[in-house]
């Protein structure tokens, strides 16, 4: 049998080809970055192979490889939660744990399942193959199944991926609320929406043509969106480089970005910053510092910030300069010693040194810490202690 190169044949080629090579990009830079893209690459990698095996049952080519035989959908299950642990780990870095693998306990069912199948001669393989080859949906009926009735793996298959979406889109829902100016991750949230969104076109046309009693378009509709799928989520990925090549992909563009010498453009410069726009800034960086107390870092600069806020840093300085008045070490800074009295008032740091004070705030030296906290407070932190009535942190 030779290969026929019609519409579906080709996408399934070019899915297939495309979804490959990005996953061994993926994995390539997420193992050298030991980033979540071990996990996206893997996830490409496995559906690609899926896919493969439902165009070789398609174009009656899987009389050609009949080692393959059933291996698509140990691909396919195990696919399946791949987004959703790459989205959680990407999110929200949980702990790895050793009940994790039982994520893979539906794949290992299917391959205890059809065992026989797998340890089958090739001869006999080949056999039974072209008893179905004409009919790819009884192929994937999966019909030599020893613990369940035909058609169960298909229609469990895609439930299983429909659990995982929807449990993927919690976690992002969760995320959203958490972090609602996102910062840092506004990139890589954006990735994920997206991705979520493509994930919509490998289950709803299994819901969709569930009762059809055409069975040729029941596995194109399931199968074929698969490609699709994988097809346009792998395109769109382009877009999204530092996802693709690692979070630094921009870092030998950006070196300048973070010089603290970077001079901006008279263009960037001139930016008008109207009452309007200078209460929305003013509200995102309030939510920054009282959500995620990022003053807390030491060494905190305004780029760091500008990541974080997704504020441009030359936004950042004219804002603080033209509205409120102050430099941006000087913002900071009394974020960090407004911080610095909170713990001076607590009883359970009344031991501490004011060094170890301003540490705990974000400064990297007593003396740093005693200048700001008097430009902020009008006091020297020693002051401020006496006449609190604390006179056991000077050290």
């Amino acid at each position: 049998m030779q290969l026929e190169l019609n519409f579906f044949n080709f996408i399934y080629i070019i899915s297939c080809a495309f979804g490959y090579v990005l996953g061994l990009v993926l994995l390539t830079y997420g193992v050298k970055k030991k980033s979540t893209s071990i996990l996206l690459g893997l996830s490409f990698l496995f559906l690609s192979h899926a896919i493969l095996l439902a165009g070789l049952i398609d174009s009656g080519l899987i009389i050609h490889f009949p080692n393959l035989f059933r291996t698509g959908n140990v691909a396919a299950l195990i696919y399946s939660f791949l987004p959703f642990l790459y989205i959680q780990y990407s999110l929200f870095q949980p702990k790895f744990r050793i009940w994790h693998f039982i994520h893979f306990l539906p794949a290992m069912i299917f391959i205890i399942d059809f065992m026989p199948v797998f340890l089958m001669d090739t001869a006999d393989k080949v056999t039974m193959i072209s008893s179905q080859v004409n009919d790819p949906s009884l192929i994937v009926s999966y019909t030599q199944s020893r613990f369940f009735p035909d058609n169960f793996y298909t229609e469990f298959r895609t439930i299983l991926i429909s659990i995982y979406w929807i449990s993927s889109v919690i976690l992002v829902w969760r995320y959203k609320n958490k972090n609602p100016q996102l910062g840092s991750k506004q990139i890589l949230f954006r990735w994920i929406q997206t991705y979520l969104f493509f994930q919509i076109i490998i289950i709803a046309p299994f819901y969709l043509t569930f009762q059809s009693s055409n069975s040729d378009l029941a596995y194109k509709a399931v199968h074929f969106s698969g490609a699709l799928m994988n097809l346009g989520t792998g395109i769109f990925l382009l877009y999204f480089p530092n996802i693709l090549y690692g979070t630094n992909f921009y870092s030998k563009k950006n070196v300048s970005y973070e010089k603290e010498d970077v001079q901006t453009s008279k263009d960037e410069r001139s930016v008008e910053i109207d009452s309007e726009k200078a209460a929305e800034l003013n509200k995102t960086l309030d939510e920054l510092l009282k959500t995620q107390k990022v003053y807390l870092r030491k060494g905190y600069s305004v780029y760091d910030l500008s990541k974080d806020s997704g504020i441009p840093h030359y936004l950042l300085s004219q804002f603080m300069n033209q509205h409120l008045g102050v430099s941006f070490p000087e913002f900071i800074n009394r974020s960090r010693v407004i911080h610095s009295c909170e713990l001076l008032e607590q009883a359970q740091t009344e031991n501490y040194t004011l060094e170890a004070i301003g540490e705990l705030s974000g400064f990297s030296n007593r003396n740093s810490f005693s200048s700001a906290f008097k430009k902020v407070t009008g006091k020297s932190p020693s002051v401020y202690l006496k006449e609190k009535g604390f006179m056991g942190k000077e050290g």
